[in-house]
């Protein structure tokens, strides 16, 4: 079932692309593609668009969080997680980028913005506050490459009065949004009212901005104090049956934070339950974002997407 959807997502289709992002990193870009950087024209009309694919990882990288006008920094660590995704032999393993990885990366992610921006696919904006405004001033000229050319910018968390995000222009969401952010056909998947209760918390928790499963914001509550080892392994157990599952298909990937840093490491599902059992994982001391968190993989995203979001949105319930 899984394997189907999985295949699906990955079939050279106009409209859904996933695992093929991948070649991306490899190939240069199409020659019969048109240099986008007269694409959107003086008249702001949009000429002749080159496909989502022909695109270079970085560059999608880049684009599809400009399609969410995202934060500069942090995006080398979503960089490397596209990598890792996409099968990419010099991806990092099943963990985040150390700041020393982080920094070495910059110089390739600030020539594609910054060729990016030239071709008027991308702007980077910079603003006073932590949200998007439509008041934010673009960044041009030297400032630009100055901006893109400071490490620290792109670190997260942020280590500047002034936020830098990523924009990109109406007509680039248009054409390219779709094949950035695809659906997939999940009728091979549980419908939502196949799934348990726990199962939905899950989703929603990896569709969410944090993602936190345990902490104090997290969707699970602590162990009982007073537990033992055997005790508390059987006591996470309904936890463990909610995240399991979609951790083994490939749909959601569960990550252990440590700090306030973006840094984490990737948990496989043979290791789940001796990271739940942990007593430190489930300390009440613990900072926000500090714990276990989950994420939809691509394949997760599109499935979620293709059906499960729509029954969620329509009635905001578990039950």
């Amino acid at each position: 079932m899984i394997e189907a959807l999985r295949a699906s997502t990955m079939e050279p289709r106009d409209h859904l692309h996933i695992k093929q992002i991948s070649i991306g990193h490899r190939i240069p870009r199409l020659a019969a593609a048109v240099v986008i950087g007269s694409a959107l024209g003086r008249s702001g009309e949009a000429r002749v668009m080159q496909s989502w694919v022909s695109f270079t990882l970085p560059e999608q990288t880049l684009l599809r969080r400009a399609m969410s006008d995202s934060s500069l920094a942090g995006m080398v660590q979503i960089y490397g997680v596209d990598l890792r995704w996409s099968g990419i032999d010099e991806a990092p393993p099943m963990r985040s980028y150390t700041e020393h990885e982080q920094r070495a990366l910059v110089p390739l992610l600030a020539t594609v913005t910054t060729d990016l921006v030239d071709r008027g696919l991308l702007t980077v904006r910079e603003s006073a506050g932590l949200v998007a405004s439509a008041s934010d001033m673009s960044v041009e000229g030297s400032y630009l490459r100055a901006v893109l050319a400071k490490v620290e910018n792109w670190l997260w968390p942020p280590r500047t009065p002034s936020q830098f995000r990523l924009s990109a222009p109406r007509l680039v969401r248009e054409q390219w949004f779709d094949d950035a952010h695809p659906t997939a056909d999940s009728s091979g998947l549980p419908r939502w009212d196949e799934l348990d209760v726990g199962q939905r918390k899950v989703l929603v928790c990896a569709a969410e901005a944090s993602g936190m499963l345990t902490g104090p914001f997290g969707i699970w509550s602590g162990p009982p104090a007073e537990l033992d080892a055997t005790q508390r392994s059987d006591w996470v157990d309904p936890q463990l049956a909610a995240l399991l599952p979609f951790v083994r298909d490939g749909l959601i990937e569960a990550r252990r934070y440590c700090g306030a840093s973006d840094e984490f490491t990737v948990i496989a599902a043979d290791r789940l339950r001796d990271t739940l059992t942990e007593p430190a994982l489930w300390d009440s001391n613990l900072d926000w974002g500090v714990g276990l968190g989950c994420v939809f993989t691509y394949t997760g995203l599109a499935a979620w997407r293709g059906g499960w979001s729509g029954t969620w949105n329509t009635r905001l319930t578990f039950e």
